[in-house]
């Protein structure tokens, strides 16, 4: 076991341990909707979330969100990418944010490039992180999505920012990697709009302390595919989450910080698995 895994276990390990009193800090936002705006497609929906602006000028900016799409190039995920690709041209988003875990499996790593393409075409910047998914795969080069997307014309963040017309993109390495809970604390800084940027709420609870999040505005996150199985009146059955179901989807808070929490039920499933009363969805968050 290398230094720096032994780092990271010496501090994940005692968070863990933690995490459901740092969850009690947390709740479902009421004050805010996070409507479903209807049927974008056949197989899309897309979400609104309108949030007050930081500053006067960044009213009417747009940030569109997806996330898990766990593309396998079927015939599914190109129809989900044709109304994707509508709904964007009709939105016309300031930025494009991808929350990780983008493949399936590592057979279908050829064929990102293309997919990559279209979705750099679909607004003036679009930034990424990686998920649990690209995380794992430490049998490939450890620059290896960084210059897939780079390639592809997108930002790859890890640990960094990238400020874009008064919104400043963190972005948040995966709670799996050795490398998470690195990122400097962004500054709070008039007129500019602090967005976290990572793959699993639990993350966000996880980077909850010494005040690290008391300067963001909001913060971008899947991984839970909405519980990906739902049932009427019940909800989701199961989540990949520390929390169980507590973060499944929707606009979350953290009681004391202004910080709001979306959390995506993202695009895609795996190959082998179906959703049930989860249709795949995109967010549009703007600025009011």
């Amino acid at each position: 076991m290398s230094n720096l895994q032994k780092a990271f276990e010496a501090r994940y390990f005692p968070l863990k341990r933690g995490f459901r009193l740092r969850a009690a800090k947390y709740r479902r936002c009421r004050s805010i909707p996070m409507p479903r705006t209807g049927f974008s497609g056949k197989l899309l929906t897309l979400r609104r979330l309108d949030i007050p602006a930081p500053a006067a000028e960044l009213k009417g900016r747009r940030i569109l969100f997806i996330s898990d799409w766990h593309w396998h190039n079927s015939e599914r995920n190109r129809r989900i990418l044709a109304e994707f690709e509508e709904v964007a041209k009709n939105i016309s988003p300031d930025i494009l944010l991808i929350g990780g875990d983008l493949c399936d499996d590592a057979e279908f790593l050829d064929t990102l490039p293309p997919l990559l393409k279209k979705l750099a075409a679909l607004a003036p910047e679009v930034i990424a992180v990686k998920g649990n998914w690209e995380t794992g795969k430490r049998w490939l080069a450890e620059d290896f999505f960084a210059k897939l997307y780079a390639e592809n014309g997108i930002t790859l963040l890890e640990n960094e920012s990238k400020t874009v017309n008064g919104i400043r993109v963190c972005g948040l390495a995966d709670l799996s990697s050795v490398n998470f809970h690195t990122i400097p604390e962004p500054e709070n800084t008039a007129g500019v709009a602090n967005i976290l940027l990572v793959h699993s709420p639990d993350a966000v609870v996880s980077a909850d302390y010494k005040g690290f999040l008391r300067h963001f505005h909001l913060a971008f996150c899947g991984h839970n595919h909405g519980g990906q199985i739902r049932l009427p009146l019940i909800g989701a059955l199961y989540c990949p989450s520390f929390y169980c179901t507590k973060f499944d989807s929707g606009l979350f808070e953290r009681r004391g910080l202004r910080l709001k929490i979306a959390v995506s039920s993202g695009i895609g499933e795996h190959h082998r698995s179906k959703r049930l009363f989860c249709p795949p969805e995109t967010v549009l968050t703007e600025f009011r």
